[in-house]
């Protein structure tokens, strides 16, 4: 009989995925189901989803495997994050944060479990059915169990957050399906804290627009970098002996908004991004060279939101010492409800269960878009319509003729990034297709650039990656070529002319690959523009009918979706 688990995260960007017998079968977080983006709470669509695809009932679950032991509970979580960070910078708030926050989350393994045990029972499971881990654990397995180069060698496991469980970072050994933590950071020394409570400090969205200041950090001065960077090598450094961080202040970490609106206050913002960025990548290298050098293991596997920062995933690939390095999609905790998914079944799936745990190839694992749901959206739009049983060759004939298009086909990715399946595509030799982009749907802060997709084979055509890593989710980024990177120049970082590339395989999505064989064919070219299919604000589309949404409420002029290609009438 299958056995099936399901891992759940149930708080800042919920999720839920099921393994059955170690296979990896549907993931999906909560936001794509309600519309909410970064949902937090308990995913309980995200679970029906699961069982749904997998055609089961709760009972049917061997394991439910929780994420996190203690979580805010929903009365006390602020959904304006932006607003809780102003707040922290005032006397009263710092006061709040350490006489009562910190000896609550520090004292009371238990908080909020009962709210979280009465939300898994009314999903239908029963209280043997469930049980939960520690935070970073989860960060560790998704790292491991998704990301490992093979299921024998020895890895080691870097994971970096804010905060989870009492520590923001952990090393592990991963070896033969065993994960064996042999250091850690506890919260009040965090590097990642850091750079989001300065997220937060100048005006825009903790955890969520960390991205932005990364974006903006090429376009200061080398020089000006390194001043505003002294300020922030002022707060924490690595003990490259312990492998842990460590305060070099009188307070923790969590009480730094106040002194780092004190810090940055007269810096230029361009100045503040770059010196934070420089000090963080050197934060992060210093961690992961110390844990190769302690350890011997020169395969690394990294996860937690730290690792969203592609320039920091860079800087790791560059490390002479580093012969490996896997990252997991989307690798937040959204990703460890996978992990968790793995990690439960190595727990109870009995004798050699982790050994039959699949590694991640493609994360196309949400919801289908069905024919017969499809045709009756496009023939209710009122655009034009026609049905193509080759709908790629439609849209790269749209693609070389110069339009964008959207796409929405097949199973959704899950994670933050648009791979293919919910995406924007367009040609990025024109650097003017950013500004039309922009115009029509996206809205982007102006100096964010776009990312490219390219084939395996051709990635050493156009980006230098002289290990051929692999970058399947857009978590490395990688210096273009001076000779050939207009014929990418939208899908570049205008300041230092490196891109976040999707390099795909042809077993992850053979029609997606199809398209960029054919437009190659075409064109010459084998680079094509690829952003995520929404809308300023909103997650990602799932169906036809959030695609058509889109589409209607943009300026967005073609669609294929499903077989059928819309376009909007003159």
């Amino acid at each position: 009989m299958p056995q099936y688990v399901v891992g759940v995260h149930d708080g800042h960007n919920a999720a839920a995925a099921i393994v059955r017998d170690g296979e990896l079968l549907y993931a999906v977080q909560e936001e794509r189901l309600c519309g909410k983006k970064n949902y937090y709470g308990f995913p309980t669509r995200a679970i029906q989803a699961c069982l749904q695809h997998a055609g089961i009932q709760p009972s049917q679950v061997a394991h439910l495997a929780l994420v996190t032991m203690r979580r805010t509970p929903s009365v006390y979580q602020s959904t304006d994050q932006l607003g809780a960070a102003q707040r922290e910078v005032t006397m009263s708030g710092m006061a709040r944060r350490l006489f009562v926050w910190y000896p609550a989350y520090s004292l009371l393994e238990n908080m909020g479990w009962p709210e979280r045990q009465a939300a898994a029972t009314n999903a239908g499971f029963q209280p043997e059915q469930v049980q939960r881990y520690v935070h970073h654990l989860g960060h560790a397995a998704t790292a491991y169990f998704c990301m490992r180069s093979d299921p024998h060698s020895p890895h080691v496991v870097i994971t970096m957050d804010g905060s989870g469980d009492m520590e923001c970072s952990t090393v592990w050994i991963g070896e033969k399906g065993k994960l064996t933590q042999i250091a850690s950071t506890p919260i009040g020394h965090s590097p990642a804290s850091v750079y989001a409570q300065t997220t937060g400090q100048m005006g825009f969205v903790p955890l969520e627009h960390e991205y932005k200041l990364m974006g903006m950090a090429p376009y200061a001065s080398p020089k000006y970098a390194e001043e505003a960077a002294n300020a922030y090598r002022a707060l924490i450094d690595v003990d490259e002996e312990e492998l842990r961080f460590r305060v070099k202040t009188p307070e923790l970490s969590f009480l730094y908004p106040r002194r780092i609106r004190n810090m940055i206050t007269g810096m230029r913002f361009d100045n503040v991004c770059a010196g934070m960025q420089l000090w963080f990548e050197e934060m992060v290298i210093k961690l992961v060279s110390a844990a190769i050098q302690k350890t011997g293991i020169r395969k690394v596997v990294c996860a937690g939101g730290a690792f969203m920062n592609v320039k920091a995933n860079k800087r790791i690939m560059e490390l002479p010492e580093c012969e490996y390095l896997g990252i997991p999609p989307s690798c937040g905790d959204e990703s460890m409800a996978m992990g968790m998914a793995m990690y439960g079944y190595a727990q109870v799936g009995g004798p050699g269960a982790a050994d039959r745990i699949a590694p991640l190839e493609g994360v196309f694992l949400g919801p289908d878009t069905l024919e017969e749901e499809t045709a009756q959206v496009v023939k209710a739009s009122g655009h034009e319509f026609k049905r193509y049983d080759d709908i790629e060759a439609e849209v790269v004939k749209c693609l070389t003729s110069g339009h964008p298009v959207a796409r929405c086909k097949g199973r959704m990715e899950f994670g933050a990034r648009a791979l293919g399946n919910r995406s924007i595509l367009a040609d990025p030799k024109d650097q003017d297709v950013v500004r039309v982009i922009n115009r029509m749907v996206k809205k982007r802060d102006f100096w964010m650039p776009f990312a490219p997709v390219v084939r395996r084979e051709r990635v050493q055509q156009y980006f230098q990656n002289p290990k051929n890593f692999r970058s399947p989710y857009m978590m490395l980024t990688f210096d273009t070529f001076p000779h050939n990177f207009r014929d990418l120049i939208a899908a570049v970082h205008n300041a230092d002319l490196t891109a976040r590339a999707q390099v795909i395989e042809k077993h992850h999505n053979a029609e997606y690959y199809r398209i960029l064989e054919m437009f190659e064919a075409q064109t010459g070219r084998g680079v094509l523009l690829n952003t995520s299919f929404n809308l300023h604000g909103y997650p990602v589309v799932k169906s036809a009918e959030d695609a058509m949404f889109v589409f209607n409420n943009s300026g967005l002029e073609y669609l294929a979706v499903g077989q059928y290609m819309v376009h909007k009438k003159a």
